[in-house]
């Protein structure tokens, strides 16, 4: 048995010397020293982990030396487990004496990603652990202050400022995850409405697709979700109807407050039938939100990819509880303005929809091709004290709230009698509740778009505060249906890790 474990060890560390370029670092580990006897330490869930050995050497009270973490003069070392009911490692020793005021002389190895190879060891045909990368943790140090009861409540799981709706969270656990392997009805709800107070107004219905294809609004391929955007017309012909005289009946599914309408005149149904995802059965406050996307491309559409307000504590009209806009894009190629056009990309808290434009929104331009050519990571860090987003590691903007909260941000014309319900909340408010994942693509609407933006030097059709904005939208169809060369859009993973 001693000769098998020397070998792993080797293996280990043969593997790791040729990995000394790897950008990785190493989650926070809990180190806990329990009585009457054992040692336990918890290490936060990460995807790419496959493997976690800790070991460590004790220094008592009175040495002055410091202890070896090599050969047989390790007081302990083993593998974690795997927790099963949420993301973690978990490593134990029950064997171990500890005693107030000792020294933990300790470190980690961690295997990223890659699959065992099979190999002999001592003659026998097991997996050994021979693995192509893996990373070993600087060597740490661990007082012990204070010997724990290991039955205690939260024993393993550390304090975090993040909350999960109906549940609990772990500080640098991941508590949402999808890679869309396949469609997940546990944790998406497919909306089926028309966003008639949508405070946006896009010229869509979300509803659900008839089949789950490539010819539909939203589909799962190759491991990746797609969210395509179609015209109702195309839909309508195949009942004879049209979306100038045709009605609409998503009753069956129905998940918003309108699902019936009947075309009348200049008011003509939604020209676009989309899709939208949300994580109805999950909800958090505070946490971050990691999402892998390739934006759509085409005029006047934009993708939804935001955090919503699941409980609507200061109301729901005008986003009056609030929207974090986690990653934003307008699919324009050649909008007069670059900031309406898919070279640039921006995001942030929405606190009140009609009075957005007193807000300063922070944009990240790309100097070569567009969003839209590649996937890129997005993230948006929600804390008690900021929001900050990143793109690909990089941070692009901050958002702090002051002393006075993010409220004053709104001028004094965009308060009234909402603005009192903030008298006694947090400096965050109303980004101070549960919020949830929303995934989807519009198109039009009076908000993304400001009268007197170009593309392709032709005037936006519609004005945002005309009565016939979704007609005259529609009427311009030979101008911007051809440039929907990549309308979609596409993710590859949305993933959300306590603070």
């Amino acid at each position: 048995m001693t000769t098998k474990v020397i070998a792993f060890l080797c293996v280990i560390i043969s593997v790791h010397c040729g990995y000394d370029e790897w950008k990785y670092e190493t989650p926070v580990r809990t180190i806990q020293a329990l009585k009457p006897k054992g040692l336990r330490v918890f290490l936060p869930g990460d995807p790419r982990i496959k493997l976690f050995l800790f070991e460590g050497s004790i220094q008592n009270v009175n040495d002055t030396k410091m202890p070896s973490l090599f050969g047989d003069k390790r007081d302990f070392w083993g593998f974690g487990e795997k927790l099963k009911n949420r993301e973690g490692w978990i490593f134990e020793d029950h064997n171990i004496a500890l005693e107030v005021g000792q020294t933990i002389v300790h470190r980690s190895f961690i295997s990223i990603g890659n699959p065992f190879i099979k190999m002999a060891v001592n003659g026998s045909n097991k997996d050994a652990l021979l693995q192509l990368g893996g990373y070993y943790s600087p060597m740490g140090i661990f007082t012990i202050k204070v010997l724990e009861d290991p039955s205690a409540p939260g024993a393993h799981c550390p304090e975090t400022a993040t909350k999960v709706r109906g549940g609990y969270a772990c500080a640098q656990e991941v508590i949402f995850e999808d890679n869309f392997d396949n469609f997940r009805e546990d944790l998406w709800q497919i909306e089926q409405y028309i966003p008639f107070n949508h405070p946006e107004h896009p010229f869509v219905t979300y509803q659900r697709p008839l089949s789950p294809d490539s010819n539909s609004n939203i589909f799962i391929e190759n491991g990746f979700l797609n969210i395509v955007p179609k015209l109702q017309q195309d839909i309508l012909k195949q009942n004879n109807e049209s979306i100038q005289t045709g009605s609409l009946d998503l009753l069956s599914g129905c998940t918003g407050d309108m699902c019936v309408m009947q075309a009348t005149g200049v008011n003509i149904l939604p020209p676009i039938v989309s899709g939208r995802l949300t994580s109805a059965r999950f909800a958090f406050t505070y946490g971050t939100i990691y999402i892998r996307a390739k934006l759509p491309r085409g005029d006047w559409i934009y993708p939804e990819i935001l955090l919503e307000s699941s409980t609507k504590k200061y109301g729901s009209l005008n986003y009056a509880s609030g929207v974090l806009k986690i990653i934003l894009s307008r699919g324009n190629v050649d909008a007069s303005s670059s900031h309406h056009s898919i070279r640039e990309i921006s995001g942030g808290p929405v606190l009140n929809a009609k009075c957005r434009d007193s807000l300063e929104f922070y944009y990240k331009k790309m100097t070569e091709g567009y969003w839209s050519d590649d996937f890129h990571e997005y993230a948006l860090h929600w804390k008690p004290d900021s929001i900050s987003l990143d793109v690909d590691g990089v941070n692009f903007a901050t958002y702090l709230p002051g002393p006075a909260g993010l409220r004053a941000w709104l001028p004094p014309s965009c308060r009234g009698e909402w603005y009192k319900l903030f008298r006694n909340a947090t400096v965050m408010a109303p980004f101070d509740h549960h919020f949830q994942i929303a995934l989807g693509v519009a198109v039009g609407g009076t908000m993304e778009f400001p009268d007197g933006v170009k593309s392709g030097g032709k005037p936006k059709p519609w004005s945002n505060r005309g009565r016939k904005a979704s007609l005259t939208f529609w009427q311009d169809k030979e101008n911007w249906f051809p440039t929907w060369t990549q309308p979609g859009l596409v993710v590859d993973y949305v993933r959300v890790v306590a603070l």
